[in-house]
């Protein structure tokens, strides 16, 4: 049987969603959001939106309070105030309650932001021989866990995989490179930073992106990070 896995969970529900089958995306993605490897924050995001769009206004703010007091999560205040379906819930002071907790938890989180990077090396890495690299980037309102759970595998061939995490938080665990210019400037710290520290194959470099990390990697590549032809960058979809 073929995994779920995260973006296909998503992709699923939003297809559904799209159909105006509310009450049926809600119960998919609830029925099948347990065990998958992705940003849980999100998932919530998706129930308590679509609960609401059904007609669940009670059940909506369940999942909300259950995300947002019980779990930690934050949401973007101004998508909150925004979202044409959460609407309905300005009338409940519980609303106004778990938007007041989202506020002043982003502003700490936008306080606090800085860009992250994992390494995963291969098990039978030798220092002495060079290694080939791959710096694969996450997709908007994703993280460096997304992205391993698609390209980790990666590691098993032999490769050096690198996830950067860009430093542009939207809501919790879940991360943006709406700011390209900030974006590409991160990654080409990462970069230097991969060749300082590891013996890297120069002629074997692959820099790939998911969706706005395709982009990035893209614009990474126009500033003539690349010019001597060894780094390829790819920004297709992975599945």
């Amino acid at each position: 049987m073929k995994r779920t896995t995260y973006t296909n969970l998503l992709n699923r529900t939003l297809e559904i969603y799209t159909k105006g089958d509310y009450l049926e995306a809600y119960n998919f993605i609830t029925e099948n959001y347990k065990g998958i490897k992705g940003n849980l924050a999100q998932i919530y995001n998706f129930r308590y939106s679509i609960a609401n769009e059904a007609g669940l206004e009670e059940l909506a703010l369940q999942i909300m309070r259950e995300a947002i007091v019980e779990k930690g999560f934050w949401y973007q205040y101004k998508y909150l105030i925004e979202d044409e379906d959460l609407k309905s819930l300005n009338k409940y002071k519980e609303f106004a309650e778990l938007l007041d907790i989202c506020r002043k938890r982003e502003i700490k989180a936008k306080r606090e932001e800085k860009p992250d990077l994992k390494i995963i090396v291969p098990n039978k890495m030798d220092e002495k021989y060079e290694h080939s690299l791959i710096i694969a980037l996450h997709g908007d309102q994703e993280n460096i866990e997304v992205t391993e759970d698609y390209w980790g595998s990666c590691v098993h061939k032999n490769y050096l995989l690198a996830l950067p995490q860009s430093s542009q938080i939207q809501f919790s665990e879940g991360y943006e490179w709406k700011d390209i210019e900030k974006g590409t400037r991160e990654l080409k710290e990462h970069y230097e930073s991969i060749l300082e520290k590891f013996n890297v194959d120069s002629d074997n470099i692959i820099i790939g992106g998911f969706s706005a990390g395709g982009e990035s990697c893209l614009v990474f590549n126009s500033k003539g990070n690349n010019s001597d032809k060894r780094i390829y960058t790819c920004c297709s979809v992975v599945t």
